[in-house]
């Protein structure tokens, strides 16, 4: 029996889903695909969802809301990063333009795999990224937790780019579209006490 641990780079699935164009597999409940990577006794100890709202964006924002307030009642973990406004020169507009990058998430998700290594919360830890920039995390936890698996599980369509990432990894391999089909959350998704605290974006809801 292994203890299980599943952390998220948020931006890096999400940008890999809707390359399908299939805007309902966004609304994802990460806990039920954690879970199907379980063996028969596995435990799964731990869901962890790394982010940055895009506050600039009144309805991007809403709705990235909306999914961290599901989260969150499923029992996921949320780890909130920001985006920083810099002014730089935009080639498509020939003149200097406002620009948005992210920060922190990747560091903030390096550490707290690294610190849940340390405290030894997992026999197993699954990486949801393509990042190449998480490449020295992998071997600094292949090289110091021998014991521990460390398994990339690529979004789907990013195999390819995570090649190196992969080959660091002592497991690996890429969500489907199809493995995404089966974790969905409901419409509405209620608390413990049964109260909806979420509601799927009518943006994300299948066509008709």
């Amino acid at each position: 029996m292994a203890k299980v641990s599943f952390y998220v780079d948020g931006f890096n699935l999400y940008h890999a889903i809707s390359k399908l164009q299939r805007p309902q597999l966004k609304w994802l409940t990460l806990r039920v695909l954690a879970a199907s990577f379980l063996e028969k006794q596995d435990t799964l100890v731990g869901v962890t969802y790394f982010t940055a709202p895009m506050v600039w964006n009144a309805d991007k924002y809403q709705r990235h809301r909306e999914y961290i307030t599901a989260l969150v009642a499923q029992r996921v973990a949320v780890v909130e990063s920001r985006f920083l406004k810099s002014k730089k020169y935009c080639n498509g507009f020939s003149r200097i333009c406002d620009f948005y990058e992210e920060k922190q998430t990747d560091v903030a998700f390096a550490v707290r795999v690294l610190t849940d290594a340390h405290l030894g919360v997992m026999d197993r830890a699954i990486l949801v990224t393509a990042d190449s920039d998480q490449i020295p995390l992998v071997r600094q936890l292949v090289e110091s937790f021998p014991a521990l698996a460390v398994h990339i599980a690529a979004p789907p369509g990013r195999m390819r780019e995570a090649r190196d990432l992969c080959n660091a990894a002592s497991h690996r391999s890429e969500i489907s579209e199809g493995r995404l089909a089966t974790c969905l959350m409901p419409r509405n998704v209620t608390d413990e006490t049964g109260r909806i605290v979420a509601r799927c974006p009518t943006s994300y809801l299948p066509a008709k």
